[in-house]
């Protein structure tokens, strides 16, 4: 699994899924709003116990990186 400079395998996985999905959702949506969705979601996990690293820069731009590149 990729590294999306999570502190944790756990976090790197639940950014993984937000990656997953939002490369699913750029077949349906313009690329500027899975942006905006994966923002949110990132935002969303980083108020959560253990994972307030999510809304990091470098979290931020790994999960550009691998959904609006891709």
């Amino acid at each position: 699994m990729k590294d999306y400079a999570m502190f944790t395998p756990e976090g790197n996985d639940l950014v993984h899924r937000i990656v997953l999905a939002g490369q699913a959702l750029t077949k349906f949506d313009p690329v500027e709003r899975v942006w905006d969705w994966a923002e949110h979601e990132l935002n969303k996990l980083s108020h959560a116990p253990g994972y307030e690293e999510a809304s990091d820069t470098a979290v931020r731009e790994a999960v550009y990186s691998a959904v609006v590149c891709s």
